[in-house]
């Protein structure tokens, strides 16, 4: 029996190749049938209710019913996601993308006011030599900030909710199980895996889902496995909430996104996201502790953007970790790790990227079956394709980083932009929509970088560069 269970029964499409559910819908060749697949009355387990494990056991369900299929989820999850505090944070910005708002509402997931702090429709650049404003290219406000959990220790807002509450809400509706326990160990009996909680046995499953985060502090471990699960390589981030008055952030603040490329060490770029009545403060790059952040908050352009002894004391700020690599092999008979457990977007769109991967760990579980050839050969190529994206991620903030290291580069960058942004018949903006793109998270990766290498950017960027460099001054 497994305890602490609560249970309520109901009846744009991805880019990528797990496309629309109703298109799947097909019966496999005889020939590609696996020896291993669920069948009804078959029990999946999914560790973790953060995005990840909530769309897969949304879109199981689904897809589950359109096929007249009764498979019985369970999501493990012992965080109710609403209590303010560390206990309920998923330890996020929290923005989530336009195309991710737009994909959800396609589904018919429409994120309700209640869980939108804020909707964002600009991002305000800071750099060294200068700062520039970059508007959405579709011209409406569909970025929208959110608590992943239940926000700062003090915040006390009557109407508030999580956008991951929200998620495992609906996966429950759709017809999953809450069940609000850690799993910290996995073994196999008669060729299926079994949870436990301590020495508490939970259930057997016919296919167990790895959606646990990479900051959860009870990793289950794996015992009977063909391979040794580890945890995806890593790079501490900076996240902290800063309490304002709500009418200071509408005014200093509106609907943008503070963006920082400033030369400050260690940091690759930081951002502030206003919500309602706090601004969540995100640091990335490389060796984050506390004296990064007091640095970073020191910098003229940063306490700006502040009242007086404001930064004095934040509400609340933690040191996480965050995926920037890939376990090897995510499977084996009747074993899945997706979202940051697995493989997830490098830097940007998280959610996204959860998403994509619980969708294509979806379509093979129903379409093909849970045998580790069945996920080899339907579940990796679009796991790899993440891998292989986030290469050109790589480089693309790689070269952002020489924007904010060498002067005439970032002076080019800011003339370049200003100039599109400036013009109104300039509908393409290159650089500016590349930009949108990348802090973003809206387009892959790949899709960035050969727009990145554009002729006519190129020649515009290089002829500003050049006069920048020989011109001895880096003013705008």
């Amino acid at each position: 029996m497994i305890p602490a269970m609560r249970s309520s029964r109901g009846t744009k499409p991805d880019q990528g190749s797990t496309g629309d559910f109703r298109s799947l819908i097909t019966t496999p060749d005889a020939g590609q049938k696996a020896s291993l697949s669920l069948s009804d009355g078959s029990r999946i387990a999914v560790i973790g209710g953060g995005p990840a494990g909530s769309f897969f056991g949304y879109f199981t369900l689904m897809m589950a019913q359109m096929l007249g299929r009764d498979l019985d989820v369970t999501i493990f999850e012992p965080k109710d996601f609403l209590t303010p505090g560390p206990g309920s944070c998923n330890r996020c910005g929290g923005v989530i993308s336009e195309l991710m708002v737009q994909t959800l509402a396609v589904e018919g997931i429409n994120i309700p006011s209640s869980v939108i702090q804020r909707g964002l429709s600009s991002y305000e650049l800071y750099t060294e030599l200068g700062d520039v404003s970059i508007e959405t290219p579709t011209k409406e406000k569909t970025i929208a900030s959110v608590y992943r959990g239940g926000g700062p220790q003090d915040l006390v807002i009557s109407d508030k909710d999580s956008f991951d509450a929200f998620l495992l809400r609906r996966a429950v509706e759709k017809g999953a199980r809450h069940c609000a326990r850690y799993v910290d160990r996995i073994a196999f009996e008669e060729g299926k895996p079994v949870l436990f909680s301590g020495e508490e046995r939970l259930m057997q499953a016919d296919l167990v889902v790895g959606a646990f985060g990479v900051n959860t502090w009870k990793v289950p471990q794996f015992e009977g496995l063909p391979f040794r699960y580890h945890r995806p390589r890593m790079t501490r981030t900076a996240i902290a909430e800063i309490a304002l008055d709500p009418d200071y952030i509408t005014e200093r603040y509106g609907n943008s996104v503070q963006l920082f490329l400033l030369p400050v060490k260690n940091v690759l770029f930081a951002a502030i996201i206003p919500k309602r009545s706090y601004v969540t403060l995100c640091i990335l790059g490389k060796a984050i502790n506390r004296s990064t952040v007091d640095v970073f908050l020191a910098h003229p352009k940063v306490r700006a953007l502040f009242p007086e002894g404001r930064l004095d004391r934040l509400a609340c700020m933690c040191l996480p970790m965050m995926n920037v690599g890939a376990p090897r092999r995510p499977y084996a008979d009747r074993i899945v790790f997706i979202g940051d457990s697995g493989s997830t977007r490098l830097y940007k769109d998280g959610i996204g990227g959860a998403y994509f991967m619980a969708k294509s760990a979806v379509k093979t579980v129903i379409m093909n079956g849970v045998s580790r050839k069945d996920f080899a050969g339907n579940f990796m190529p679009d796991y790899r394709s993440i891998r292989v994206d986030n290469r050109f991620g790589r480089f693309l903030f790689w070269v952002t980083s020489m924007f904010r290291k060498f002067g005439f580069l970032n002076a080019a960058m800011l003339e370049v932009v200003d100039k599109e942004q400036a013009d109104p018949s300039d509908g393409r903006k290159i650089l500016s929509a590349i930009l949108w793109d990348m802090f973003t998270g809206n387009e892959r990766y790949r899709s960035i970088f050969f727009r990145a290498i554009a002729p006519e950017l190129v020649i515009k960027m290089t002829w500003s560069a050049v006069r920048h460099f020989f011109g001895g001054s880096h003013d705008r």
